[in-house]
């Protein structure tokens, strides 16, 4: 599959490292393609990834995952442009009481939403591997085939994949994501996980 990782920090980083090495194919998008930081990024991902400007990756992606701060939203999404039929992974958390999906899903109209990735630290998701179980990975989305396609992509690197349904319901799990991070994340680490058992 190709994979555009709009974003080279540590969530677009270590995500599409992890699915270069899982054989797809991944374009980093940034402002400085070249850059050092996106050399030494392209070297420890291997043969499988490139990169490109965002609209390049945009281009480039049938997945795209966005993963950049919060006041980048807007300019990246502009820079992309039209991405009508796309699957766009909204990863990004905002902090001052906005809706970080309904801003993605306001600037990127014609693409298919997707939320997830954002309950969990980037250190979870470059390593998931727990002796006593598996992590879960909450995922949300309004089209079933897009929402599948995340959720595969989730199981590919050894996580969870538990749908919560329409955003409304992500809504409540990311209250609850929150409130349990700020109680056991100053026990535990940012290494802790959350796992749904269920019959």
């Amino acid at each position: 599959m190709k994979i555009a990782a709009i974003g080279s920090g540590n969530m677009g980083g270590t995500l599409g490292k992890r699915w270069a090495a899982l054989g797809h194919q991944v374009m980093f998008g940034s402002r400085d393609p070249h850059s050092q930081k996106i050399k030494l990024l392209l070297q420890d991902a291997g043969t499988n990834a490139q990169a490109g400007t965002i609209r390049e990756a945009a281009a480039f992606g049938e997945v795209i995952l966005l993963a950049v701060l919060p006041d980048d939203v807007e300019r990246v999404l502009a820079e992309a442009g039209d991405l009508k039929g796309k699957i766009l992974i909204n990863c990004t958390n905002r902090y001052d009481g906005k809706s970080a999906d309904a801003e993605v899903r306001r600037l990127a109209p014609n693409a298919h939403v997707v939320r997830a990735f954002h309950t969990l630290p980037w250190e979870v998701l470059a390593d998931p591997r727990y002796d006593a179980g598996t992590a879960a990975a909450f995922l949300s989305g309004d089209d079933p085939a897009a929402t599948a396609t995340v959720a595969h992509l989730i199981s590919e690197m050894g996580l969870d994949p538990v749908e919560v349904g329409v955003p409304d319901g992500m809504a409540q799990v990311e209250t609850a994501v929150g409130t349990l991070w700020s109680v056991l994340a100053p026990r535990f680490g940012r290494e802790y996980s959350l796992s749904v058992l269920r019959r």
